[in-house]
């Protein structure tokens, strides 16, 4: 009876996608069932796909299907480490090809009886040694890897941001080269990381980016805001080369961003809840604390109330409540007025002690609240318990943050040089809601709702207090 066979074929890397080494493969696999007189029946093919580390293949699966319906009796490959290099796989298919009395031919071996102790035996013999082969080599591969990090030398592609040049001898071989900057990249980058810091919003700019145009790092698709994310975060943009996600120290390649920037951006994106991360979240000029309810004192939430949004306390009593329109428009003018005047930068510098120290806590209490759901994962804490020390710890940490946010450097020296003259309120017009909050949580305003004074026709400013400029006498209120 003619013997049914399957051929396997497969290639770990094939970055070119050429799949010249898998056909290659094939055609010897063909040659040698031709040989023997065999009935081919199926090719199966992984191309750039490694079999060390149990990543998926697809058609080493439906192969492996195949030979427990009975739908051939050899498998032939050009070597048996094209069909196993992971041990357990290796294991699993021995017994598999065992049970379906399937034997395997090789181009470059001798056949394999997997129906006798002798053969299975040899296979795993022959197999280990393929394994052994590929965990020296990945083994080689690394610590060469993390010798290129401990240098500073970049390890595959050139970054974003950077090019790179090659030394070569007369013969034209390469035998040095070094990253250096890349103008127009590193421009793109400088932009993303200027305007983080001046409060725009991921969102938007990931849309500039693409309103303009600009390509992306790889060449091809849209910007995502993640990408953007990525960029402004990476530590080789300071010049300092990781392994691993750890710093291991200096990189080869020049910086593209100042340090104190680049701190000031892992600080931004180290807050929880800041509105840089989604462009739709905090949507209202007096959220995260800004306004309160003069009564309750609880933060203000955005209400419908007749048709028209409305500022009320975020609590069920419904203290206050004040048309928004009106109050962010009292908020802007009052705030544009004060920071139109010449000595306007002169409110941005003060220390930022205390916000450094709120940041300080904040990170300390996210810590302790951490620390009590593992307890409760652990059975440690029951669900009550974690809920006690959760509604304690969650006023600390929000109060924390809001200090946290009150820095000057969370707004930004480009933006602070655009006030101070006539055109502050066309500034503050072209501003986002983000940097708008920005720019009131470093002048440390707070809005509060007045109880008992109740809007209407035609407003009552009073009824709305701004801290700290209107207990100021030089400072009305604008005329309305």
């Amino acid at each position: 009876m003619t013997q049914r066979a399957a051929i396997y074929t497969r290639i770990s890397e094939d970055p070119l996608a050429t799949a010249k080494g898998v056909e290659r493969q094939r055609e010897d696999a063909e040659a040698l069932i031709a040989a023997r007189g065999w009935t081919l029946v199926e090719v199966y093919t992984d191309n750039d796909v490694s079999a060390l580390r149990g990543k998926s293949r697809p058609a080493y699966t439906a192969m492996m299907a195949a030979v427990g319906r009975g739908e051939f009796d050899q498998i032939v490959a050009y070597g048996l480490s094209r069909i196993w290099r992971n041990r357990s796989e290796r294991a699993a298919g021995i017994d598999l090809l065992k049970n379906s009395a399937v034997g395997v031919a090789l181009v470059k071996g001798s056949d394999i009886d997997m129906t006798s102790a002798s053969g299975r035996m040899m296979a795993g013999i022959l197999g280990e040694v393929d394994t052994a082969e590929s965990e020296v080599k990945s083994e080689r591969v690394a610590r060469a890897a993390q010798q290129r990090a401990q240098e500073g030398r970049a390890n595959g592609a050139v970054a974003y941001g950077w090019q790179r040049e090659h030394q070569r001898d007369p013969s034209g071989r390469v035998i040095h080269w070094q990253d250096v900057e890349n103008v127009e990249e590193a421009d793109v980058v400088r932009s993303i990381v200027a305007d983080l810091l001046a409060g725009r919003t991921l969102d938007s700019i990931t849309r500039k980016l693409n309103e303009r145009g600009v390509p992306t790092p790889l060449r091809r698709g849209a910007w995502r805001s993640s990408s953007v994310k990525k960029l402004a975060l990476r530590d080789l943009n300071v010049a300092l080369r990781t392994h691993r996600g750890v710093v291991v120290g200096p990189a080869a390649w020049p910086p593209i961003v100042m340090q104190e920037d680049h701190d000031r951006i892992k600080a931004l994106f180290a807050e929880p809840g800041r509105g840089h991360k989604k462009g739709g979240a905090r949507r209202h000029l007096l959220s995260f604390g800004i306004g309160e309810c003069g009564k309750c004192g609880s933060r203000l939430r955005v209400m419908t109330r007749g048709g028209h949004a409305m500022y009320a306390c975020d609590t069920s009593a419904g203290c206050t409540g004040r048309r928004q329109v009106w109050v962010d428009e009292l908020v802007t003018e009052t705030v544009c007025a004060r920071l139109a005047r010449p000595d306007a930068r002169e409110l941005f510098a003060r220390d930022d002690t205390e916000a450094r120290e709120a940041r300080v806590t904040a990170d300390a209490i996210r810590a302790r609240m951490d620390s009590a759901a593992d307890a409760f994962a652990d059975g440690a804490i029951d669900a009550r318990q974690l809920s006690r020390i959760t509604a304690k710890l969650q006023p600390e940490l929000e109060a924390s943050e809001i200090a946290a946010m009150a820095s000057v450097g969370s707004v930004g020296s480009a933006l602070l040089a655009r006030f101070g003259g006539p055109d502050a309120r066309a500034v503050w017009d072209s501003l986002e809601m983000t940097q708008k909050r920005a720019v009131l949580t470093a002048l440390g305003v707070r809005v509060v709702l007045v109880p008992g004074l109740r809007g209407g026709a035609g407003f009552k400013p009073e009824s709305v207090r701004i801290e700290p400029w209107q207990s100021d006498e030089s400072e009305p209120l604008p005329n309305r």
